[in-house]
């Protein structure tokens, strides 16, 4: 089966391929973005209450 790249370049001794993502719906893009939301909402909420606050007042004074 022969690979398909968006773009290749070769830099000294390493090629480097590109791959472009899947062409998605603008639903699929939503779900996915809901999803990452989701996840990163998650990580914040099990932070413990402390970190947060400490996270969130030195994120005000810039």
């Amino acid at each position: 089966m022969e690979e398909k790249y968006d773009a290749t370049y070769c830099l000294e001794n390493t090629i480097v391929h590109v791959v472009a993502p899947p062409s998605m719906t603008t639903a699929e893009k939503e779900r996915v973005l809901r999803e990452l939301y989701r996840h990163a909402w998650d990580i914040w909420n099990s932070l413990p209450v402390e970190e947060r606050l400490r996270i969130n007042a030195e994120y005000d004074r810039k």
